[in-house]
């Protein structure tokens, strides 16, 4: 068993970041303990407890980096040089493929659930608010909104593509229709955009 001194405070911090992924990745949630992750990383499970508060927090820092990764995967598809719906449509996407491609991982982002009384940490919200931003430009070229009207649209359409992100996940989007992951996402878009526009020039 490696000695507390082989590592840096930060590597070992690193270490069980990496074995916790790993272990969502692989088993989802439920395979995550500390137990699980001293094993993986050769240490005594009283280490996690010397790097983190508890294993919440582990999981608020692996949903941290799973975050990030996303947002790398999606801005490229939100921004360039093509019209604003199209854009939209290609963010969408990027999104249901990093989701598929993540499927444990993304899924922990947003079904774990702190104590009650504990506050998600504003360097994690401000994640979140940041792959709901880069949609934001686009919506605002296409519709003209600013304000809590551009919010709106731009919070709804992410919703919206969330939940048929997670039927297909779970393999529910059979249950409401036969249509697929990117016809729905393309539709949800182009219609709710065209009725945001209609209400604008009413």
């Amino acid at each position: 068993m490696p000695r507390r001194g082989d590592h840096s405070k930060e590597e070992l911090k690193n270490l069980i970041l990496d074995a916790a992924e790993a272990l969502v990745a692989e088993h989802g949630a439920a395979g995550l303990s500390a137990r699980a992750i001293a094993k993986q990383i050769g240490y005594a499970a009283g280490t996690i407890y010397l790097n983190f508060a508890n294993l919440d927090e582990v999981i608020l820092h692996v949903n941290a980096r799973t975050l990030d990764r996303m947002y790398a995967a999606i801005e490229p598809a939100a921004s360039g040089r093509a019209g604003p719906v199209t854009r939209l449509k290609r963010a969408a996407r990027a999104y249901v493929e990093f989701a598929r491609a993540n499927p444990s991982l993304w899924r922990l982002c947003f079904e774990h659930r702190l104590p009650p009384g504990s506050d998600s940490p504003d360097w994690l919200d401000r994640r979140i608010e940041g792959l709901v931003s880069l949609i934001v430009e686009p919506v605002r070229e296409v519709t003209q909104s600013t304000g809590r009207a551009l919010e709106t649209t731009a919070q709804t359409l992410f919703s919206g593509v969330h939940g048929i992100c997670m039927l297909t996940l779970t393999n529910k989007l059979d249950v409401v229709g036969k249509q697929g992951t990117e016809q729905l996402t393309d539709a949800l878009i182009s219609n709710y955009i065209r009725g945001v526009t209609s209400a604008h020039s009413e």
